[in-house]
């Protein structure tokens, strides 16, 4: 809109339109500006349905990866089964393990 209305100043400058136009398509500017977020309307969100496919766009998997926590060597199995597992094991502050879905470290 910025650019537009620097051309709108352009053209009356150089006396293209008149000072009458350029005013009325300035506050049409204006008034589309101030009008735009008012006529998006609201947006619902859909009711959560339980079950589905889930669809992942990771670069670097392998056909062998497997959803086994205990195997994720790659990046994409970790990222993967972060988003719907706990981890076996988490470090703590003080530089620990604490274990999580695992029993025992062996």
């Amino acid at each position: 809109m910025h650019t537009e209305l620097d051309h709108l100043a352009e053209l009356a400058g150089k006396g293209r339109i008149s000072r009458r136009d350029f005013l009325g398509r300035a506050a049409a500017l204006g008034a589309s500006a101030a009008l735009a977020t008012t006529l998006a309307g609201k947006a619902f969100a859909a009711t959560p349905v339980k079950g589905g496919i889930i669809k992942a766009g990771l670069q670097g998997g392998e056909s062998t990866n497997s959803l086994d926590p205990a195997l994720n060597l790659s990046q994409v199995t970790f990222n993967f089964c972060k988003q719907w597992g706990e981890f076996l094991v988490r470090l703590t502050p003080e530089g620990g393990v604490e274990n999580l879905i695992a029993e025992e470290i062996g």
